[in-house]
């Protein structure tokens, strides 16, 4: 869609302001962090994971890098995003063209757990709705994971990749990845690795939390193109993780193991026509334990002992076609995204099935849409999509006893008086429209109306433990979004406010009630504002900035709604040369004490980091230390919940509470290109 680029370049400004660089080429400045020049629609991010600052323990935590995302904390492996006060399946998560769903029903293992970041060329993260063609839901926002098929010219074999390292003192933390390409005009094939290991973090006080984790992946990709126009490629990615402990939960993840398979077809007719097909079948099988890793609880003079299997299985299968028409670009397809999850909850000291805690559940998504961007001129960009889906979702095992006599269908009748045909099914309307305006050479400002509805996953509607039960009763979210933005792009720097407002019709909300955990549909609002930019000074001095607020409201009840971080951002001097850089940044979060169900609250803080950075042909060195004044905080969003937490220890003291950040880190990395 090489036309469709050239025709929005003019109208967009790429800005880097979220990472608070400039958008610059690779190769003429080292930039903290790498924003590709994009097609994408106003506020819409396309980054390159191969430079960054800190090393992440793995993609949920380089996400909340970024401006208004966050991500919640249980352990140091598994951080679980957060775009606009929403998570879960209210985000579109894609890794390579799939969807990877998590098999802990706690979320020990959200879709970025099993997503290697230096395996991927590009992530593409936009906020709210800006795209109906990836699935139903996405309410909150979209983040692909992309690894993109080499343009190689030519029949000579030609060879391309990346290999590097890192190290974090704290918690002992070691990386090491390698990404390697090869093949010709008629061909390629990728192969890569990744692998980590870490020992449990300290706080700034010097307290152990339990964290440590280990995990490795590794996949390739053949690909081959019979004629100019026509690539076939195969796929297969593995993800092994072992010995991941959580201070924020009552069980660790001695074992998580995922297989992927997948397939893409492309092939383009002409200029103007092009087909697109992707199908991805991915496994998980998840074990969780409160012996293997810690010392399980006593009860009665003897060590309750508790194990819970888990397994998901993933269908996604995405074909569209896109076409360039007069002044518009046409995108039109279907999608089918299914899912199979079943867990049980065994007492291994009484060896016996206490729980089925998903009872065999099926859920499925069956959708068409359509959505088309048309351009009046070369200042004015109005877009558009609509998509329709049928939803269903069924527990085959409901009605089936545990080794202990419980039957989820009877935890469903007691919390909600639900009796007889479980099975659920309903359609999903889903659209929006946008426009972008150019208003003259700097300026570009953007609104769009959007509607998007999310059906309850797995967990929400057939979760079954005796004191944590979801509802086969509850109705889809209906999400209707107001979207606001201004971008300015100078010579010398950049600036991007955005704002948003999202009215919820039956938004799941998760209660405790009488000491059970349940759902029920509320009404609620979502809103909040963002601002970042950078500001290019003295020749080599930059100023980034960001700044982002978010607030939910229950109501039906008054208060607030869960997950909602305060007020936070961060301001960075920098130093900037053509092969290195060094600077300080000051992160900063307000205190919150507008507390959900369960919560409990958070002081403000400000914290120091400090990073260099120095490149010296294809390699790059980066060093610095987080945490430069080793404070002890913690950021609202972790598992700070002892009372809700589903896999309860039976004595609460025993979580490791509460659940801090990480004290100085000194931190060391190293990158080669070639």
């Amino acid at each position: 869609m090489t036309t469709s680029i050239l025709r929005r370049l003019p109208v967009v400004a790429c800005i880097a302001a979220a990472w608070g660089g400039a958008a610059q080429a690779e190769t003429e400045t080292l930039a903290t962090m790498v924003v590709e020049g994009s097609a994408g629609v106003p506020g819409e991010l396309s980054l390159s994971p191969r430079q960054s600052p800190a090393p992440a323990a793995d993609a949920g935590e380089w996400l909340r890098r970024i401006n208004g995302i966050e991500a919640v904390r249980m352990g140091g492996h598994g951080l679980d995003p957060v775009i606009r006060g929403q998570q879960g399946n209210a985000l579109n998560i894609l890794v390579d063209g799939g969807y990877v769903f998590g098999a802990c029903p706690n979320r020990m293992d959200p879709p970025t757990a099993y997503a290697p970041l230096h395996s991927f060329d590009r992530v593409t993260v936009s906020k709210g709705v800006t795209t109906v063609q990836h699935g139903a839901g996405g309410s909150g926002g979209t983040v692909r994971f992309e690894r993109l098929a080499p343009a190689f010219v030519g029949g000579d074999v030609q060879r391309q990749g990346s290999l590097g390292a890192s190290y974090d003192d704290n918690g002992e933390r070691a990386g090491l990845y390698a990404n390697l390409v090869a093949g010709n005009q008629n061909g390629y094939w990728r192969l890569f690795g990744e692998g980590q290991q870490a020992n449990d973090y300290e706080d700034g006080d010097g307290r152990r939390i339990h964290s440590g984790f280990e995990t490795t992946s590794g996949g390739l990709t053949l690909g081959v193109a019979p004629t100019a126009d026509t690539e076939l490629a195969f796929g297969y990615e593995g993800v092994r993780e072992r010995d991941v402990t959580f201070a924020g939960a009552g069980m660790d993840s001695p074992k998580s193991d995922n297989d992927t398979l997948r397939v893409r077809l492309d092939h383009g007719f002409s200029d103007t026509l092009r087909v697109e097909n992707r199908l991805q079948f991915t496994t998980i099988d998840h074990v969780m334990d409160n012996y293997s890793l810690r010392e399980p609880p006593v009860k009665m003079g003897m060590a309750m002992k508790m194990r819970s299997p888990t397994e998901s299985d993933t269908l996604t299968w995405k074909s569209m076609v896109v076409t360039q028409l007069a002044d518009s670009d046409l995108r039109f397809g279907l999608n089918v995204l299914q899912n199979g999850r079943d867990a049980q909850i065994i007492n291994d000291t009484a060896e016996k099935v206490a729980f089925l805690s998903w009872p065999d559940v099926t859920t499925r998504q069956s959708g068409v849409f359509a959505e088309l961007d048309h351009f009046l001129g070369e200042r004015t960009i109005l877009s558009g999509g609509l998509r329709l889906d049928y939803s269903e979702a069924s527990a085959d095992a409901a009605d089936q006893a545990s080794d202990t006599g419980v039957v989820a269908a009877d935890l469903y009748r007691r919390e909600y008086g639900v009796a007889g045909d479980l099975a659920h099914e309903t359609w999903l309307v889903g659209g929006f429209v946008r426009g972008e305006q150019r208003l003259n050479d700097t300026d570009t400002l953007y609104a769009s109306l959007s509607r998007a509805e999310r059906d309850a996953d797995a967990t929400e509607r057939y979760f079954a433990k005796g004191d944590w039960v979801g509802n086969p009763g509850l109705d889809p979210e209906v999400h209707h979004q107001l979207d606001l933005g201004l971008e300015r792009r100078l010579a010398s720097g950049s600036v991007e406010v955005a704002a948003f407002a999202d009215r919820v019709d039956d938004y799941i909300f998760r209660d405790t009630v009488e000491g059970v955990s349940v759902y029920r549909n509320i009404d609620a609002t979502l809103y909040g504002v963002e601002l970042s930019g950078d500001l290019r000074w003295a020749h080599h001095w930059e100023t980034r900035g960001q700044l982002s607020w978010v607030r939910g409201d229950n109501l039906d009840d008054g208060g607030a709604l869960a997950d909602i971080a305060p007020l936070r951002g961060q301001l960075s001097q920098f130093h900037v040369r053509e092969a290195w850089e060094a600077g300080i940044t000051a992160r900063f979060s307000d205190a919150q004490d507008r507390l959900g169900p369960g919560e409990v609250a958070t002081a403000g803080y400000v914290v120091l980091d400090a990073e260099a950075a120095w490149r010296w042909q294809a390699m790059t060195l980066r060093a610095g230390v987080s945490n430069l004044l080793d404070k002890t905080y913690s950021d609202f969003l972790n598992r700070n919940r002892s009372a809700s937490d589903p896999f309860l220890a039976e004595d609460p003291e025993s979580l490791d509470l509460p659940l801090n950040e990480p004290g100085r880190s000194l931190w060391v990395g190293v990158d080669y290109v070639f």
